[in-house]
């Protein structure tokens, strides 16, 4: 079998030789020739967590502040809100609105940005686009556009978690009022009572006086001072966790300055760059497509060969009438070079064979002239 795979092989060798030699030929240069042109835009982030401010995230642990960086830019990508703030801010504007537009603002996003981390603080944000301007306006608008999104999110907790306390404080003060409300009625209704000022101790009340706790002989005002005390005590702390919000909201505005340095801001590009190596994956493609089909080609001209060159090749039903014989030449004839040739042209021209010295005699001729004489 390998025997007619080499003779296929050697009888059609320019046929199969030629797809991995035409095929990188003809690709080489188109795709070398066809090599885009772009420009490219640096950006650099100093992330970094706040020492001596109370800042709070959702940062992971086993990341770095660079990585987690990174990776809130990643989701907010994936959300057409934050890519149509960035469209809108560079000159891709117009296209906001359509169907058709969005995507092609996505595609260029997602072709054209490369965000990795240099370390653990340096985040390199790097956007190829066809033009240098395009190239800076969309990474200027992804750091604008990422820097103002994580300000308004940290406002909108801070508002969230301020209004959430200002509510509970307004309930604390609420229901405070009505307890120590309830008091004064219940002082007013007794007269008794009326030596007890709801604003000061019960040190003055008969059962103090008598060493009783005052729910031995009041129990319905021990139950109201009881809730007065704490409903206070509620007020207190709504106040304090208002406070406490207040502070934490002005510390994590603050620390946002601090989480997302620009350092090296993006500047326009000057110097278009071609990326060639990667362009020689085509001829290299190509060579695999041509050596496929090269093999393809010697497997269908040997299965579409119906030549017999041995007894082998014949079916089980054929009589074989005579076999021709593999010549070959004689070891003396081989090593005469050149001058078999001419021996064999003398021969057939009716000289002798050649004598020793190397000269041939003269033919002889047999005529009726000759016999005569």
């Amino acid at each position: 079998m390998i025997a007619k795979y080499l003779e296929t092989f050697f009888r059609h060798t320019l046929l199969l030789l030629l797809p991995p030699v035409l095929i990188p030929l003809i690709v080489g240069p188109i795709a070398l020739l066809t090599t885009p042109v772009f420009y490219e835009t640096w950006a650099g982030i100093w992330v970094e967590r706040p020492a001596y401010l109370a800042y709070s995230d959702d940062s992971a642990n086993f990341l770095t502040p660079a990585q987690n960086q990174s990776e809130r830019l990643g989701e907010a990508l994936r959300t057409r809100a934050f890519l149509l703030d960035v469209a809108n801010r560079t000159s891709l504007a117009p296209l906001v609105g359509t169907l058709k537009g969005e995507e092609r603002v996505r595609k260029i996003v997602e072709d054209g940005l490369s965000a990795f981390t240099s370390g653990k603080h340096l985040l390199v944000l790097r956007f190829r686009a066809e033009t240098p301007q395009l190239s800076f306006e969309l990474n200027n608008a992804l750091v604008e556009a990422f820097k103002d999104r994580a300000t308004a999110d940290r406002t909108r907790q801070a508002g969230a978690a301020i209004s959430f306390y200002q509510a509970r404080l307004q309930a604390a003060e609420e229901a405070y009022a009505q307890a120590n409300e309830a008091m004064r009625r219940y002082v007013a209704a007794n007269p008794r009572l009326t030596a007890i000022d709801p604003n000061r101790d019960l040190a003055n009340t008969p059962a103090s006086r008598l060493g009783l706790p005052l729910v031995a002989t009041e129990p319905q005002l021990a139950e109201l001072v009881q809730r007065v005390t704490l409903t206070q005590s509620d007020l207190e702390r709504a106040r304090a966790a208002l406070e406490q919000a207040g502070l934490n909201a002005s510390s994590s505005l603050e620390g946002q300055e601090l989480v997302f340095q620009v350092v090296d801001p993006p500047q326009v590009p000057t110097t278009a760059i071609r990326e060639r190596r990667k362009r020689l994956i085509f001829p290299a493609a190509g060579l695999l497509v041509g050596l496929g089909l090269s093999a393809i080609l010697l497997v269908l001209l040997m299965a579409t060969d119906r030549a017999v060159r041995s007894e082998a090749d014949l079916g089980p039903g054929a009589r074989v009438l005579g076999a021709v014989p593999r010549l070959q030449l004689a070891p003396s004839a081989q090593a005469a070079g050149p001058d078999v040739a001419r021996r064999a042209i003398g021969f057939v021209a009716g000289a002798t064979p050649p004598t020793p010295g190397g000269t041939y005699a003269e033919p002889t001729v047999n005529s009726p002239q000759s016999k005569g004489g």
